[in-house]
């Protein structure tokens, strides 16, 4: 037989079963009858493409749907060549097929296509054999059909079918009786199974009947029942390991929307489980000794204080109490044995508390600060603890490089009994506050002893003013109820030019202003001076901006924004915004707070002084080796403790030790500023005691910002 290229779109070719022209006349319009009739008619009216051509490759006949899709008409094709219709390509290409199919072997391919009206989309070809009467083949009909939606339809559902079989997430579908219709293999490996045999298992030989009853029956039921339920679980495996899991179980309904089934996802919950757990053990637990914090702390009392005021402290067995441990003498170790030997003392200390009876809660505040929580006691039980505390401090000595270092501890105890609830429901805050009284009281008294903090006593009083005095700060802020002040600092000898020290001052309700011991007291001890410091350095910065030029100025440092690094990263922005001000400005900070915070303060000086700020070391003196750390710091000035100023023109003793001050000041270039000169004679014995700079009263009292300097 003579073969002829065709104009088959296939390249892949798979021998067909049927025949979809078997035993049919051999020329289309020869086809006569009903049936013929029927026959012409499908052809013409289908929607896939049909092209009938005989064996020397000449087109017959084409249905409307090969005329629409490719864009010919009737005459443009019938009687040409497949190659003459089809072009060289496409009939090259299909050459394998078409000798099959003129052989009598039915061919299917699939391909994508190469014509302008098939490019880019999946074409399946069917090349089927016509016979003739002698039972020889007459010619071919080839069928083009586009399988681009399907192929891509198939695609998505494979791909969907391999997602949920490769998904890490354990999917199922459990029915109305518990058993499994259906499992991808994630699920089934978590219990032991294949995907296949888990199917047709009923949950309790799955996951044990504990697991089935007590959680698996009563969600799923719930499900059933029309609503999407959600739950975490913990699973110990035969090893002993703890995996968690959360679950989300889905109706799954019938086309009617009737509930036949849960659709149940499980995802292995376990690392972000520990992850978070763990994060709330760092969030609650203090990193150097492994106790509890503060935060925790501050929780456990607030349900303290709510279980007792539910009583309000009528029973014992109800009762609570906060005991405050200070140590005496941690800094002695931490300075002379280093943070080493202080944080190895910390943990020792910890250690200890631990080992004391009847304690609910141990945690560590900060620096060398622990409070223990007790409950179910009455005051003289409360006391025995803490003097047990003591003496089992006192008799662990702490061994550090060779030496031997005492460890002492002053204790303050705030009773949660019917006394802390007479005038009101005290907050968490109120009892820190009284136990941490207590402890001064008693770090006042020598330390190594307790002392019980009474709230209707006379410090009751105080503790509401001290509270009252917080909100003033707090509002203070929020509004901008701050306002400055200034008093003068004079040189001695009247001709070196002088300062102005920065006050604070708070605008009251009555536009009286309050003075600074109502507030700075209770911002220090609720933590709020950073903020108030900032707002002081801020209002400072862009005033002195706009100052005349010869005006120098000294701002004040708390204590906490001293020791705070993220302070002095905001306070050394703050002055690389305005470097006009450097020089005309110097900062002020107290003796203890920079021994108490000795690294972060040097580097907070280093970087004052390192922008041409001033560094005056203020409270002088009123530390017991206040001339062995004055080495420690670079300061331009020393400003002299008042105390040690009181009564300098009658009492020789401080006159000698303001002349000890001012030659070793003198012999490190260090200048000297005493406080609180009240006269012109106290002023004099200054001078011939060598002082530099003097500030009080006599000198001048503080005014507003305003009337000083103007806007």
């Amino acid at each position: 037989m003579r073969f002829l290229p065709t104009c088959s779109e296939g390249s892949t070719t798979v021998a067909s079963t049927k025949n979809l022209a078997q035993d049919a006349a051999a020329v289309l319009p020869d086809l006569r009858g009903p049936a013929d009739d029927a026959f012409r008619t499908a052809f013409q009216v289908s929607p896939i493409r049909m092209i009938y051509y005989d064996t020397d490759m000449v087109i017959r006949d084409v249905n409307q749907a090969f005329l629409d899709n490719d864009g010919f008409t009737r005459a443009e094709v019938i009687g040409r060549s497949m190659r003459t219709v089809m072009g060289d390509a496409i009939c090259e290409r299909a050459r394998p097929a078409i000798e099959a199919a003129l052989r009598g072997e039915p061919q299917v391919s699939t391909t994508w296509g190469l014509r302008r009206a098939t490019r880019d989309r999946l074409i399946r070809i069917r090349h089927e054999p016509v016979f003739d009467a002698a039972g020889k083949v007459s010619g071919l009909i080839v069928l083009i059909e586009d399988t681009t939606e399907l192929y891509e339809l198939e695609s998505r559902v494979s791909m969907h079918e391999e997602v949920f079989r490769q998904s890490t997430e354990a999917m199922s579908i459990v029915g109305l009786d518990f058993r499994f219709i259906w499992s991808n293999p994630a699920n089934a490996r978590t219990w032991g199974f294949t995907a296949e045999n888990i199917v047709g298992k009923h949950l309790v030989d799955v996951i044990g009947e504990r697991g089935f009853l007590d959680r698996a029956k009563p969600n799923l039921e719930r499900c059933f029942a029309g609503e999407q339920v959600e739950y975490h679980f913990a699973h110990m495996s035969e090893n002993g390991d703890i995996a968690y899991f959360d679950l989300n179980c889905v109706p799954f309904r019938n086309s009617t929307g009737e509930v036949i089934a849960a659709a149940v996802t499980r995802r292995d919950v376990t690392t972000s489980t520990m992850m978070k757990a763990e994060l709330l053990r760092q969030a609650r637990e203090d990193a150097l000794t492994g106790l509890a914090n503060r935060y925790a702390l501050e929780e456990e009392l607030e349900a303290r204080v709510a279980q007792c005021a539910a009583c309000a402290g009528d029973s014992d067995a109800r009762l609570s109490a906060l005991v405050l441990v200070d140590l005496d003498g941690f800094k002695v170790v931490n300075d002379i044995a280093g943070h080493s030997a202080g944080d190895t003392l910390l943990k020792q200390v910890a250690d200890l508390l631990r080992t004391i009876d009847k304690v609910d809660m141990v945690a560590r505040l900060g620096g060398d600060e622990f409070a223990l929580v007790l409950s179910a006691c009455t005051a003289e039980k409360v006391m025995a603890a803490c003097q047990t505390i003591i003496g089992a401090l006192e008799t662990t000595p702490f061994d550090w490089g060779g030496a031997r270092y005492s460890v002492r501890a002053s204790v303050g105890v705030a009773m949660l009994d019917r006394e802390a609830f007479e005038a009101a429901t005290p907050s968490i805050y109120d009892v820190i506050n009284w136990a941490d009284r207590a402890c001064r009281l008693a770090k006042e008294r020598g330390g190594s002893r307790v002392a019980v903090y009474h709230p209707n006593d006379t410090e009751i009083q105080a503790r509401f003013e001290e509270t009252g005095n917080l909100r003033v700060v707090q509002d203070a802020l929020l509004n901008g109820r701050f306002e400055l002040y200034v008093m003068p600092i004079a040189p001695i000898d009247g001709v070196s030019g002088h300062y102005h020290e920065v006050l604070l001052r708070i605008a009251g309700s009555d536009g009286q202003m309050l003075a600074p011991a109502a507030f700075i007291s209770a911002a220090e001890r609720h933590q709020m001076m950073i903020p108030v410091d900032k707002w002081v350095v801020r209002n400072v910065l862009e005033r002195l901006h706009r100052a005349p030029p010869d005006l120098q100025l000294t701002v004040n440092l708390s204590g906490q924004s001293v020791g705070d690094p993220q302070f002095r990263d905001f306070l050394v922005s703050a002055l690389d915004d305005f470097p006009d001000v450097h020089g005309r400005l110097a900062f002020e900070i107290t003796e203890t707070s920079a021994v108490r915070s000795m690294e972060t303060a040097r580097d907070l000086i280093k970087a004052l002084r390192g922008r041409g700020c001033g560094v005056i070391l203020d409270d002088f003196g009123s530390g017991l080796s206040s001339f062995g750390y004055l080495r420690k710091f670079d300061v331009d000035m020393l400003k002299i403790d008042g105390n040690i100023i009181g009564d300098v023109v009658n009492d020789p003793v401080q006159q000698t030790i303001v002349a000890g001050i001012v030659a070793v000041a003198g012999k490190m270039d260090v200048r000297v500023v005493a406080e609180f000169v009240a006269d012109e004679y106290m002023q004099e014995t200054l001078r011939n005691l060598g002082v530099s700079f003097v500030q009080g009263y006599h000198v001048g009292r503080p005014r507003p910002w305003a009337d000083v300097i103007g806007t």
